[in-house]
């Protein structure tokens, strides 16, 4: 048996998320949309979806996710949040800023990228999926935060239109990572923010996300689908939208979708 998979099974066995089983699966087609068909069968919030391996995986703005079995760890997590829903965002960025807490504590040099990719060494291994949906007419939207995070490839096994921008979590010792442990520290952190937001609302929150973006100041450029902004980064809203000085105008644009360079 690989050993990415009994690290999965094992830990899948015995994990809780908000004090629900998580479910494990060989392969499904996307864990995103197994954890919304969950929901209408009325599943709880809390509930973690696992596959070795997904035939229809799906990244931001229509991608696919790249995957092969045994060498990404994929999950989806069904909340149902009591935030606002143009706040929804933030729940997406929260998971990737967990996902960089828990890849720093094995790895060095990680960093994420608005608004949803976890990188090392400037290289992507991570990115957020969020979807929303309202289950029934009248009921609020439930929220489904999908991962794929590379953990055992070689720069040969991307596709070459990946490899420049792609790589696989190394940790510090050169090793591939422990993928149950991998989960287990991500969950641990996104459920104490989880739980902050809850007890103290979004400011807290906001306070450790800005913690993982640029400093004020510093330069950016986003690539949006009809032109680039390029400036200096200001701030983080509560809607999750990115502030940014444009350096042509002087003006502070709110971005609220593109990708930030």
């Amino acid at each position: 048996m690989p050993v990415v998979e009994s690290d999965l099974i094992r830990t899948a066995r015995g994990m809780r998320f908000l004090g629900v089983p998580a479910e494990f699966h060989e392969s499904l087609g996307s864990t995103n949309d197994e954890a919304f068909r969950r929901a209408e069968e009325g599943a709880p919030e809390g509930l973690v979806v696992l596959a070795r391996h997904q035939t229809a995986g799906k990244g931001r703005l229509g991608r696919t996710w790249f995957d092969q079995p045994d060498r990404s760890l994929m999950f989806s997590i069904l909340l149902k949040p009591t935030i606002p829903l143009p706040s929804y965002s933030l729940l997406s960025l929260t998971l990737a800023s967990s996902i960089a807490a828990a890849a720093s504590m094995l790895a060095s040099a990680i960093t994420i990228k608005w608004p949803n990719d976890v990188l090392q060494d400037g290289k992507k291994f991570c990115g957020v999926l969020a979807e929303s949906r309202a289950l029934r007419p009248g009921d609020p939207p439930v929220l489904v935060l999908g991962a794929g995070i590379n953990v055992g490839y070689s720069e040969e096994d991307f596709p070459p239109e990946f490899r420049a921008t792609a790589t696989s979590l190394t940790t510090r010792d050169g090793s591939r990572p422990d993928m149950g442990g991998l989960l287990s520290k991500i969950l641990g952190h996104f459920g104490h923010e989880l739980a902050m937001l809850e007890e103290r609302g979004m400011i807290d929150l906001l306070r450790f996300l800005g913690s993982r973006m640029p400093k004020p100041g510093s330069p950016v450029r986003v690539v949006l689908p009809d032109r680039v902004v390029e400036g200096e980064y200001v701030s983080l809203t509560v809607t999750g939208a990115l502030q940014v000085r444009n350096a042509s105008t002087g003006a502070v644009e709110t971005l609220t979708a593109g990708i930030m360079r």
